[in-house]
């Protein structure tokens, strides 16, 4: 029986299907209830479809059409995570997809801005975590360290999203809203 080893070097094409098919396997791997666990499947169905739109193309040649063919998928993908946020994947998580064609910046959620200090400290940690995948995952240019890199830098996206709604019920909490002083009476003073 012959192995089939990994290949130590991708075309972008073929990285681009690769990153489909890993994330669509997170996709069905993610724990989830049953409704998300449907939605979680349309996703990954939209990413088999669109890994097997980048695979159609001769390797090591990048044209317009490898992408073209595989971007109504990936916008499908895209758009049903949005609507479904208990999905974990935040809306531009294809840009780790299509990264090797398109050479765009690896996805990040916007700031949190908590107002508590422990929660401020729990999404530097994230994030500076996030962005030493992100750097590993840039320069991963085979097989094993995509499949090493990329599920990583998905759970840490989770990990932020689910961080972001925590943040937004304690930053919502009375205790930390802003509190105004009311303006000095002046005019009662000059009076007396």
């Amino acid at each position: 029986m012959n192995a089939v080893f990994p290949r130590a070097t991708l075309a972008p094409a073929e990285a681009a299907a690769l990153r489909a098919r890993i994330t669509a396997r997170v996709a069905r791997d993610r724990y989830a209830p049953p409704a998300t666990a449907t939605v979680l499947r349309r996703i990954a169905s939209h990413l088999d479809r669109a890994a097997e739109a980048f695979e159609q193309h001769t390797p090591g040649i990048t044209t317009n059409a490898c992408f073209a063919d595989a971007a109504k998928d990936l916008s499908e993908a895209r758009e049903i995570a949005r609507l479904h946020p208990d999905t974990q994947f935040p809306a531009n998580f294809t840009d780790y997809i299509d990264a090797p064609l398109t050479r765009v910046a690896l996805p990040t959620l916007a700031p949190l801005n908590p107002v508590s200090p422990a929660l401020a400290q729990q999404e530097d940690r994230l994030r500076h975590r996030l962005a030493l995948v992100h750097e590993q995952l840039s320069q991963a240019t085979s097989e094993p360290a995509t499949d090493g890199w990329l599920p990583s830098a998905l759970a840490l996206q989770r990990d932020l999203m689910k961080l972001a709604g925590v943040v937004r019920v304690d930053n919502a909490r009375p205790c930390n809203q802003p509190t105004t002083t009311p303006e000095p009476d002046t005019e009662g003073d000059t009076a007396n």
